[in-house]
């Protein structure tokens, strides 16, 4: 007895050591651990920075803030309208801006050519691969219509994969370059009412992660970037709080912390943002999967209920007025 005893207790040290040691890594990412320098991918040297979906949210202060980093920024999104404002506020930072008008839900071959050929004619130092979109509100699988999936599909996963495969030539050429691709906490706990951007959001980690060791020797980083709510229009929040910055602090943060992986513990990937990686912390390391899923399940099948309850009662008052 006195033996089980003794090994219990130092298996229970083993354990608790174990997760003080996750802890103070966590502790030592989010508040002192620098990332990896942009200058290392060419800002203030004349380098490009790419960025797509970049009118709005996440897209558009990330191009801002590259630019003020040192970058040259290349803009690609749907509105050449709004294009032409980010492209201005750009120019702000005493940078180059070239705004390249496409709408990638739609893109032909010669769209592609057109973007092949403005990524060609500079020298891209990063590429954020940020475009993307989701559900209007949770919903059944069958119940998204066929044009919203195919949207979803070739947004938030052709789009990447197509960019990506752009720009490679010439970082590999350079031997350098830097990849964030935008992902999801729908990657990180599947996300029943969102299965079809939940599964896009899964593809868009495990192409991250394979292509980041595909390419590490060429000294190209590939950044699979977990992202929880931010303040945007995709996410329909407008108020910060602790769990959801505003998009100026939150990108900061990311660019100061390249390579630091803060609450992930999956590989090449960064959840730099001090709430987003106690979410995370928690959701990988403490919570069963199957518990994390049902509480999604809950939580997103409610949103679904008022959702539609919400577009009812607007539909009777369309109807009441008419």
């Amino acid at each position: 007895m006195a033996v089980l005893q003794t090994a219990l207790m130092y298996v229970g040290i083993g354990v608790v050591a174990y997760y003080m040691s996750l802890v103070i890594t966590l502790v030592y990412d989010v508040f002192l651990r620098a990332g990896t320098k942009l200058e290392k991918f060419g800002a203030g040297q004349g380098a490009w920075a790419a960025v797509t979906g970049c009118t709005d949210g996440l897209g558009r202060e990330a191009a801002l803030e590259l630019a003020r980093k040192g970058f040259n920024v290349l803009l690609l999104s749907r509105s050449a309208d709004k294009l032409d404002v980010v492209a201005g506020e750009v120019r702000q930072a005493g940078v180059e801006a070239r705004a390249v008008a496409v709408d990638f839900a739609a893109a032909t071959e010669e769209d592609w050519t057109r973007v092949a050929r403005e990524l060609d004619a500079v020298r891209v130092g990063v590429l954020m691969n940020n475009v993307g979109v989701s559900y209007d509100h949770p919903m059944h699988v069958e119940e998204v219509e066929p044009q919203a999936a195919d949207a979803m599909v070739d947004l938030n996963v052709r789009t990447m994969v197509r960019m990506t495969q752009l720009v490679l030539g010439q970082m590999k050429e350079r031997r350098s370059g830097l990849i964030i691709n935008s992902g999801s906490f729908a990657a990180l706990v599947p996300s029943p009412f969102l299965s079809i951007y939940s599964g896009t959001k899964g593809f868009v980690k495990y192409f991250s992660q394979s292509l980041a060791a595909e390419v590490a020797p060429f000294n190209i980083v590939v950044e699979h970037l977990q992202t929880y709510f931010v303040c945007s229009r995709m996410s329909k929040t407008r108020k910060p709080t602790f769990l959801i910055p505003l998009p100026k602090p939150y990108i900061r943060n990311v660019l100061a912390k390249i390579g630091v992986e803060g609450g992930s513990a999956e590989p090449y990937t960064s959840i730099p943002y001090l709430s987003h990686a106690l979410i995370a912390f928690v959701s990988e390391r403490l919570v069963p999967k199957q518990v994390a899923i049902s509480y999604n399940h809950g939580l997103l099948g409610g949103l679904r209920k008022r959702a539609l309850k919400k577009k009812q009662q607007q539909q009777q008052q369309e109807a009441t007025k008419a």
